[in-house]
């Protein structure tokens, strides 16, 4: 039953039985045999086919979906425990944003280490929406970002604000504009239009160029204040000077160490004195 319940995840996040079987190492007749074989268990349609490629999952599907997850997880969990007995070490992947995972997850983690020697963590960097589906799909199980993404499959918590702040020279006819679909994109185009200024732009598609320009006294911007070095001139924001910080999990939390870890990280986050 598990072969199916796999094969099933994997068709209803590629929508294609073609991708699928070549994920499992399977044939596509074989794919469609086991969604069929579960269909006929569960006496319902999962997915319904859209013109030759293009596969479409039910509500039933839908509502299966990250039930299956869990129960796939929580199996993997208990076998891999059943197997290595007193040296399990469980794996903890907590994804950021740019600026969480640039300033503020290099603060956390030698507290996190010393507090769980026998976890294994990843720290990938991904954008909000990329973590919320990662989050969805299990493929993440913790989340810090600064925008707030929602999903009725995670719980989002504030875990403290970030300051923002005008940097660099305020005197500048230069403004550096990050990427548009980018959170300070978002924000500098935004404090723009309701101060109604029309600056020269400069178009940065890196966050390190954007610092680097400013060290250069090039231009203007809105940065997070963990950003700035000590000696970048900047000014307080009043209406746009603070932001929330969130930390993302899945509904149920699968093991009672990740439940640890969690309540430990929002803890940690909870302290101001982190941004010191």
């Amino acid at each position: 039953m598990f072969h199916l319940l796999k094969t099933f995840l994997s068709v209803y996040e590629t929508h294609n039985f073609t991708k699928t079987a070549n994920s499992l190492y399977l044939t596509q007749p074989t794919v469609s045999a086991q969604i069929r074989k579960l269909e006929d268990h569960l006496n319902v349609t999962l997915f319904i086919r859209n013109g030759k490629q293009e596969i479409l999952p039910t509500k039933e599907a839908d509502f299966l979906y990250p039930r299956i997850l869990k129960i796939i997880e929580e199996w993997n969990d208990a076998i891999t425990h059943v197997n290595t007995q007193k040296s399990y070490r469980e794996n903890c992947v907590l994804a950021s944003s740019q600026t969480c995972g640039t300033y503020l997850i290099p603060k956390i983690v030698p507290i996190l280490v010393k507090r769980f020697p026998m976890v294994n963590f990843s720290f990938p960097v991904m954008s909000g929406e990329e973590i919320v589906q990662a989050l969805e799909k299990a493929k993440v199980d913790f989340g810090l970002i600064e925008t707030p993404e929602r999903s009725e499959l995670v719980d989002r918590y504030i875990v403290t604000k970030d300051e923002l702040v005008l940097a660099g020279d305020p005197d500048s006819d230069y403004w550096l504009l990050p990427e548009t679909d980018s959170p300070l994109g978002f924000i500098n185009e935004n404090y723009l239009k309701y101060n109604n200024l029309t600056p020269n732009i400069i178009r940065t598609y890196n966050h390190e160029m954007v610092l680097a320009l400013l060290k250069h006294h090039v231009g203007k911007t809105i940065v997070s204040k963990l950003a700035l070095e000590q000696n970048l001139p900047y000014q307080c924001l009043d209406s746009f000077g603070e932001r929330n910080l969130y930390f993302l999990t899945r509904k149920k939390v699968v093991s009672e160490k990740l439940g640890q870890i969690s309540a430990f990280i929002q803890e940690q986050l909870s302290h101001r004195e982190m941004f010191s």
